[in-house]
């Protein structure tokens, strides 16, 4: 599917509660703050529309500012201790209003996944019937992409494990482990250089669960 039928979703809401007081998100890696990563990688894919799911801005008002000079439009989780599925949900039925095919959504604790990935994502989807997510040869996860026909369903998730399951049934594009390590603790913001990306197709049952 081409990008500019596509919106990106960036998923910045979370209370972060193992990485401790600091905002995770404006720690810095690699010589920039963790969400700089996750929007640099997007921004070099002309998608239709950008979108993120932030906190209150009294709780984040740097990553507002960013989000918002990036054009970002941001959709507040008022709520982020619904888990992971609360800001899917808000997500899902906002791009729903939206003329577009489908979603890409990405984390913005994933610092280390490339553009390059997140564009074989999109093009593998076919139509808006098609999802396609991520693995590491094991678990299936995000970044992943969602055509129009499941925004209902995704609108209808509950719990922290996101739409893993739905992800889990379906197409996933195998790459490295490294490229998709989340931070979630300061211990997680290792200088290690992340491996070389290794894509590869998966078909749905072929790789385990959490």
């Amino acid at each position: 599917m081409r990008p500019d039928r596509v919106a990106a979703v960036l998923l910045a809401a979370g209370n972060s509660t193992r990485f401790g007081d600091e905002d995770k998100l404006m720690a810095e890696h690699c010589g920039k703050p963790l969400i700089v990563h996750a929007l640099e990688a997007v921004a070099s894919i002309p998608f239709k529309y950008h979108i993120a799911v932030v906190r209150p801005i009294a709780l984040a008002p740097i990553i507002h500012r960013k989000l918002d000079r990036r054009g970002y439009t941001l959709l507040v989780n008022d709520d982020p201790e619904g888990g992971l599925s609360s800001s899917i949900r808000i997500a899902a039925a906002h791009v729903a209003q939206l003329r577009c095919n489908g979603m890409l959504m990405c984390l913005a604790d994933m610092p280390h996944v490339p553009q390059s990935h997140l564009m074989r994502l999109v093009l593998t989807a076919e139509d808006i019937r098609s999802v396609v997510g991520s693995t590491d040869g094991f678990t299936p996860g995000p970044p992943a992409f969602f055509g129009r026909r499941h925004f209902a369903e995704l609108q209808a998730l509950k719990g922290d494990l996101g739409a893993r399951a739905l992800i889990s049934q379906n197409l996933l594009l195998e790459t490295s482990g490294a490229l998709l390590h989340d931070v979630d603790t300061p211990e997680d913001l290792r200088p290690a250089e992340p491996a070389k990306a290794t894509e590869s197709t998966s078909e749905p049952g072929a790789v385990g669960s959490d």
